[in-house]
């Protein structure tokens, strides 16, 4: 469906980046065009036709790194008027800048745009995960930091590429869930021959496994394990093989002190380069950057969650 939203995309209007202390830094009234917002720093609220306060009216909750789309389907953006604003830190919490980038688009066409939601809400994780969108989005940041014409005209070039990966990671996203949605039928519908091949990789990710090697072991062809296997979790097997190991690779990396090819050797890769440039392409970020940022932000970032074995 990407490709046919790429061949509709809404011509970008404006863009402009709003910072300031808690309280409202964008507001549009009923009927207003379609528009992007990128949350830079602090928490912020969207609401429909209520003031920006706990439990003024319907609220979607955004953190530093969130991205929302906002009237781009057919029904647009909902009634009434909509805000966004920064939320003030809880009592004796540090007061954090607010800073957002808000970009507006020419009214969307029909056809495949008409099939979102009037919101579209991608969570940071989501965003650092598609490195297309995050380098647009890094890109935008640094024009509008600097004022001069030329860096304008640049920031507004950005804004058609920025919607269309939005939508790229939008349509990832909601294959990662239903994924999961099928991953979580209960254990007496989970094939158990299916279940087996899943448990040996649960159990030795490093080994060098095969389409045949999984078969054999599940009692099962190649051509039907890996139909039953995509049939009741939504990816192949050696694809849901790499995103474990890449699970397994986050974790070790942000709780763990092993050097980056012991790591790797214990998610089966042979060298480090091979593993620092799959885990590049998986997470959008280098495993020495990950490991840094996940230590000084206290927090790890984590992959979708892979299922459990039946």
């Amino acid at each position: 469906m990407a490709d046919e939203m790429e061949r509709q995309l809404p011509r970008g209007v404006a863009v402009s980046r709003h910072h300031g202390p808690p309280g409202v830094l964008w507001r549009a009234g009923a009927g207003a065009p379609p528009s992007l917002h990128v949350v830079v720093q602090g928490a912020f609220r969207l609401e429909h036709d209520g003031a920006c306060t706990v439990g003024g009216g319907r609220a979607l909750e955004l953190d530093a790194g969130d991205l929302v789309l906002l009237g781009f389907g057919a029904r647009g953006a909902g009634p009434g008027e909509q805000s966004l604003c920064c939320v003030a830190p809880p009592a004796g919490g540090a007061a954090a800048a607010a800073e957002l980038i808000s970009a507006t688009y020419a009214a969307a066409p029909g056809g495949a745009l008409a099939s979102l939601a009037p919101v579209v809400h991608l969570a940071a994780g989501e965003v650092r995960r598609a490195p297309g969108l995050s380098a647009v989005v890094g890109l935008l940041r640094a024009a509008l930091a600097d004022p001069s014409p030329g860096q304008a005209a640049l920031a507004r070039s950005l804004l058609e590429p920025l919607l269309a990966y939005a939508l790229h990671c939008h349509e990832r996203a909601g294959e990662v869930g239903e994924a999961r949605a099928r991953g979580r039928r209960g254990a007496r519908a989970f094939d158990r021959r299916v279940a087996r091949a899943l448990r040996l990789m649960q159990e030795r990710p490093a080994e060098r496994w095969t389409l045949e090697a999984l078969a054999k072991a599940a009692g099962l062809s190649r051509a039907a394990l890996a139909r039953r296997f995509l049939a009741e979790l939504g990816v192949p097997p050696l694809r849901y093989l790499a995103e474990l190991r890449m699970q397994r690779a986050a974790e070790l990396l942000a709780e763990g002190d092993g050097s980056l090819a012991a790591v790797a050797a214990e998610v089966g890769y042979d060298s480090e380069f091979a593993f620092s440039r799959a885990f590049k392409r998986h997470t959008g970020e280098a495993p020495g950057a990950f490991r840094r940022r996940s230590r000084s932000e206290g927090a790890a970032f984590r992959l979708p969650p892979v299922r459990a074995a039946a």
